[in-house]
């Protein structure tokens, strides 16, 4: 099993090295000067101090030079510093990424269990009206974008029932409570595509696993549905619900762009969308290549949990 992980890590470097180059390449392309951004309209600055500024962060330099220095910052846990706000990427990271964290996992929490319950049933009772409800709920999950769903819930349950707050957030060391209110419609406007999907997908490996020949035997001697569900379906429909959970909630880290915009809470989507609209190169790059990071890393703990699941493929190439 060592071994094993221990071959997966030593694949990160290279990924990890492409995601590096692909995102200071394609941030290079983004359209605008950074330097007339944070210099904005001020007609005093003489063409000399623009020099100046484009040479002290480096921007005067060919872009092979540019990468290998930001390359070796980034080595030693240097993001860059902001260009508008003149604050380094890392101390905002630390202040930003756990409210993102906390929206994804409950998001992420508010997804996977009722998608595994429900697909399960679904595929356990195929053909009836559960079954029906839940391929219509899949239907209108994977078809209502998030934002939408964020507004209808802020009117439903904000402004008309006035059972949350709608905007905001208040840190979880500081009041637990209020926390959690802030960040239930959020995660709620969040978790819905995640949940069609993994609720799709946890159905159609059930009734795979169904149809196979050992199902049928353990079924012929006598064993009782749960008793076959739990010792034989489940453990076998887990590897490609695993890829499909892994996959998706490694996703939602990218997908909060729109919902912390909505609800004003100040995480690294938030923080990049601003970054974006102001030109400000280093943040795009250093929260960019902070996201790819942690969606690689998922992935090598779905190929962990592959091994845990099927330890034959702790033996595989």
């Amino acid at each position: 099993m060592l071994t094993f992980i221990l071959r997966r890590l030593a694949l990160l470097v290279p990924v990890l090295l492409g995601v590096s180059i692909l995102t200071f390449a394609l941030v290079k392309q983004i359209p605008g000067d950074p330097v007339s951004q944070m210099i904005g309209v001020d007609q005093r600055t003489t063409p000399e101090q623009v020099a100046a500024i484009r040479r002290s962060y480096g921007l005067d330099q060919p872009l092979p030079i540019q990468y290998v220095r930001w390359l070796g910052h980034v080595a030693q846990g240097d993001l860059g510093q902001s260009i508008r706000s003149r604050r380094p990427v890392t101390d905002e990271l630390r202040l930003r990424l756990p409210v993102t964290v906390e929206l994804t996992l409950l998001a992420a929490l508010f997804a996977t269990v009722p998608a595994l319950v429900v697909g399960t049933l679904a595929a356990v009772r195929r053909n009836s009206a559960l079954d029906y409800g839940a391929t219509i709920a899949t239907l209108i999950g994977i078809s209502l974008p998030n934002f939408f769903l964020a507004t209808l819930l802020v009117l439903l349950f904000s402004l008309r029932l006035e059972w949350l707050p709608p905007l905001g957030y208040v840190e979880f060391t500081r009041d637990p409570i209020q926390n959690l209110q802030r960040m239930v419609l959020p995660a709620l406007s969040l978790s819905l595509p995640l949940a069609a999907v993994l609720m799709r997908n946890t159905r159609s490996a059930v009734l795979e696993v169904l149809s196979q020949e050992y199902v049928r035997v353990a079924r012929a001697k006598g064993l009782e549905g749960r008793s076959v569900l739990w010792r034989h379906v489940l453990p076998n429909a887990a590897l490609p619900i695993a890829t499909v959970a892994g996959i998706q909630v490694a996703a939602l880290l990218g997908g909060t762009v729109i919902i912390e915009q909505i609800f004003s809470l100040p995480g690294i989507g938030r923080y990049i969308f601003d970054a974006i609209a102001n030109r400000d190169y280093p943040v795009v790059q250093g929260v960019t290549l902070v996201v790819a990071a942690i969606f690689v890393l998922v992935t090598l703990v779905v190929d962990i949990l592959y091994a845990v699941l099927d330890p034959r493929l702790r033996t595989a190439r």
